[in-house]
Order: C-alpha cells, then sequence, then structure tokens
C-alpha cells in the first residue's frame, strides 16, 4: 500500500510496505526545495572552510563555490536532505529500520526537480492472537516426606569419608586408577592415580567403563574395550570404540555419617539443633525451589502459546543480527574460561558458518519472542522508570554482579526489565490471581537476574565441554608428561 505525504516544503514521499518486510521510500523534490537546501549547504560550509581574503563565516556564497564548486554544494544540500527525509518519513510512519537503507539517487541536473529512493529493512510488528481470551491453570504444588529423605541422603552423601577396604571393587565404591585411553591409534587420555567414584549412570566419554573395573582389587591391571556413545559432542570420537589399560590401586568405600541433630547442626552450619528442624528447612527450600520453577514454566507457557498463534513476517537479517548476538555473548562466556571463539570451534570440528546455522532456530525463536512481547507492552503501555533501573543495578551490585553503568548496559538492562515487565503482565491476564504473588517490580527484578544467572552458566558448561573435548582428541605435553584428562 502507497502513503504519499509532503515532508516539509515542496518534497512528496511515497511509502510501500512490502510483503519481504522492507520499506520502499519514493522521493521527489522540486528544483526550489534543492535550491533552499544549496542555501543551507552553504551556511554550514562558510563557516567550516577558509575563503581567502575572508574570516570564516563571511565569504559570501560566489566566493565559495570558486572554492569548491557550485556542483559541490548543490550536492551536500542535497546529502542533507536526503538524510531529513529518511528520518522525518521513519518518524511519521513510525518505521524501524533494521539496518542503513539502500539509495539509489541519480545525479541530478542543474534546474530541474529531482527523484530519489531509498529501500530499506524494517521490523514488520507481530500481529497478535486475543491474548486477553486465553486462560492457563496455575499447578498446585507439594512436598513429599521421600522429597525431603532424598535431600537428606544426598547432604549425608556430600559430607561421607571414603575409608580403604581390602575387597574387589563395587558400584558407589571409590577407585585410584591409572588409566590409558585410546582408539586406533589416537591416544585419547592418560590418567594417572585418577579417582573416579564408580556408577552405573555414566555418561560422556568414560560411557560403559564402569562395569569392567567393578571386581578388580588393588594392584590388579586390566584391558578391556567400550564404544563411545553416538550422541558425544566430540563428533570425531562419537560412536569410535575405545580401548582402556587400567592399574587399580586403592579401593574406597563410603562411610555415610549417623541421621542424628549432630549431623543436622554440621550441616546447616549450626542454623538447624536437629534432624526436625533440618527437615523443615529443607522442605521450605525444595517447595521454594518448586514454585519457582513452576512460576517460569507457567511464563514460559503463555508466551510459547501467544507466540505460536501470532502472525510473523521477519525479515532474515534480524535472525542474522541476533545469532551474531548469540555468537557475541557465548564468545565473551568462553573468555571467562580463557577460550576463544576459534578455539571452540577448532575443537568442536565446525566451521562459523556451521556453527551460524545451528544457532539459527534458536534465533528466530528468540526474535519471535522479542517482537510478541515489545508487541504487548505497547498495547498494555508497560513502562520502565529510572527508578527502577537505578533499583535493578543495586539489586545486581547486592547479588555480587555489579554492572558497567554505560548508556549501552542501561538500554539493554531497561529492554531486558521491560520484557519481564511485560511476561508478569501477560501471566496476571491469563490466569487466576496467585495469592502467593510478589509484586510485579520484584518479580522482574528476579527474572532478570536469574535469567543472567542461567546464561553464564549455561555458557560456562559449554566451554568446560569444549576443553573436554580437546583435552580428549588433542592431549598436550606440560612439564614433559602427557595432560591428564579428568571426567
Amino acid at each position: 500500500m502507497d502513503y504519499i505525504e509532503p515532508v516539509g516544503g515542496n518534497v512528496k514521499v511515497s511509502v510501500e510496505k512490502l510483503p519481504s518486510s522492507e520499506a520502499v521510500l519514493e522521493v521527489d523534490v522540486t528544483w526550489d526545495e534543492m535550491e533552499k537546501a544549496s542555501d543551507k549547504a552553504y551556511r554550514k560550509l562558510v563557516q567550516k572552510v577558509d575563503v581567502q581574503g575572508f574570516r570564516r563565516g563571511k565569504a559570501p556564497r560566489a566566493m565559495l563555490e570558486r572554492k569548491l564548486g557550485r556542483e559541490y554544494i548543490y550536492q551536500e544540500g542535497l546529502d542533507d536532505l536526503i538524510t531529513e527525509a529518511y528520518r522525518n518519513t521513519l518518524k511519521e510512519h513510525d518505521l524501524t529500520p533494521i539496518t542503513q537503507p539502500k539509495l539509489d539517487a541519480p545525479i541530478f541536473e542543474m534546474g530541474q526537480p529531482y527523484h530519489f529512493s531509498l529501500t530499506v529493512p524494517i521490523i514488520t510488528p507481530v500481529e497478535l492472537p486475543d491474548y486477553k481470551s486465553m486462560h492457563f491453570d496455575r499447578e498446585e504444588v507439594d512436598v513429599t516426606s521421600e522429597e525431603v529423605d532424598k535431600e537428606i541422603e544426598s547432604l549425608r552423601t556430600r559430607v561421607a569419608e571414603w575409608n580403604v577396604v581390602e575387597r574387589p571393587a563395587a558400584i558407589g565404591d571409590r577407585v585410584t586408577v591409572d588409566l590409558k585411553l585410546t582408539s586406533g591409534d589416537q591416544q585419547i587420555s592418560d590418567l594417572k592415580d585418577n579417582p573416579f567414584e564408580l556408577t552405573d549412570e555414566r555418561n560422556g566419554l568414560f560411557t560403559g567403563m564402569d562395569e569392567h573395573i567393578v571386581g578388580m582389587q588393588a594392584g590388579e591391571s586390566k584391558n578391556f574395550s567400550t564404544t563411545i556413545p553416538a550422541d558425544y559432542s566430540n563428533e570425531k570420537l562419537a560412536g569410535k570404540e575405545a580401548n582402556y589399560a587400567v592399574t587399580l590401586h586403592k579401593v574406597e568405600e563410603k562411610q555415610l555419617p549417623e541421621l542424628d541433630d549432630a549431623f543436622a547442626e554440621k550441616v546447616s552450619d549450626g542454623q538447624c539443633a536437629t534432624v526436625e528442624d533440618l527437615s523443615k528447612v529443607l522442605s521450605d527450600n525444595i517447595l521454594e525451589n518448586k514454585k519457582r520453577r513452576v512460576r517460569e514454566e507457567l511464563r514460559e507457557k503463555v508466551v510459547s502459546s501467544i507466540i505460536e498463534q501470532s502472525t510473523f513476517n521477519l525479515h532474515p537479517l534480524l535472525i542474522d543480527e541476533e545469532i551474531e548476538d548469540m555468537m557475541h555473548q557465548f564468545s565473551h562466556m568462553l573468555e571467562q574460561q580463557r577460550l576463544s571463539m576459534d578455539q571452540y570451534l577448532m575443537m568442536t570440528r565446525k566451521t562459523a558458518e556451521e556453527y551460524r546455522e545451528e544457532l539459527r532456530p534458536e534465533a528466530e525463536n528468540r526474535v519471535k519472542r522479542q517482537l510478541v512481547l515489545e508487541e504487548v507492552a505497547r498495547q498494555e503501555n508497560v513502562t520502565v522508570d529510572p527508578e527502577e533501573i537505578e533499583a535493578l543495578f543495586n539489586f545486581y551490585a547486592q547479588a555480587g554482579q555489579a554492572l558497567p553503568r554505560s548508556d549501552e548496559q542501561i538500554r539493554a538492562l531497561a529492554l531486558s526489565y521491560r520484557r519481564e515487565k511485560t511476561l508478569t503482565r501477560l501471566v496476571e491476564l491469563t490466569t487466576d490471581p496467585d495469592p502467593e504473588a510478589v509484586s510485579e517490580e520484584e518479580e522482574a527484578e528476579e527474572a532478570v537476574v536469574e535469567n543472567a544467572q542461567v546464561a553464564a552458566q549455561e555458557g560456562a558448561a559449554a566451554a568446560e565441554e569444549a576443553k573436554e573435548d580437546v583435552g580428549a582428541a588433542t592431549p598436550r605435553e606440560e612439564n614433559g608428561q602427557a595432560a591428564q584428562t579428568v571426567e
């Protein structure tokens, strides 16, 4: 559809929004308007250019034209006119550009009207469903005695002692071994005096190892083979045969502490005097974690349902930009683990383009999520006040994650906070009232910080996984000895 409006004076602009999520601006300028633009350009240039015989800013136009050229001044005026027409049109038609426009501007002729066009990728607003008519039920949560008992057993295991035993190794024991792992001609690991807690639920590179060590005694050596899982992250090793040479030095048995009041006081750092007190604290913690999980799952269910029922017209550049943002964030997390993106790609045997394509589905979903939340925020008039941003900076600082107060950081924080407030509003609109709900601001604050912590943990985990891959695939020499691959 075309919109034709005067932008100012004798400048007319027609705007056509294309199905490709682009806008084409066709601009017609009369020669009178070109003359006015050249006058403005002269007044601007004469303040910057020195003309012999005149103080700066006082040279007549004819003298400035003699120095710079008449066409130069007209071109300068035309450039300013193009910029002004573009900015005014974006504002008047509420267009949000994704990147710089493509300009089609032929050479102008003196005394003649002028026409130019601009093609710009834009964000096309999402068409939302009637989200206010949606309804979602809140999940009820409780805590069972079995869950509390399981948490207590986990605490007992955490503070358990290990005692050396003179018997064959069994599941649940801790063994100390020398272990060489190869696949074909490639050495994967060369571990010395490495401890393993034997389990029948091991995943990753050493899958299948434990069952062969069970039954071994101190001083015994054994060779055996397993198959590395087909879904192992290092594709070069996935599905390959793994050959082990193991020498067992020590078998230790786990000794759990007695479940008494002394144990309760120890594991709670003196906060609980009895096992009953400890059980109550654990029960409360489990309940709070469940409530937090249920709240987050409900928020995701609401926004995912709206995304599924919304209509999008996404320009590919939006997704490409999101991919670049994701790669930049991940690269920063890798740097914290002393890895570069190039090293990570080398470890995972991927090119940068292959990694980008892997990110594309998630990037597209992120863009859709952002567009939905922005449109809901606009319709619901969700805003963020400077006082809220200040409180959020303080919240981060108290959580030990102080942020730099740059303009970029403030904008990013405000955008994230607005989206979290919008999510909270959506839940309020589509569910029954939550009798235990915290304030909208508190919930949004917690969500912003928690999201940052989760992202950091995920990035660190991915970086650690990459380190394990390179340790397994390309052993390094350190101090004359092969580097150990530690599980």
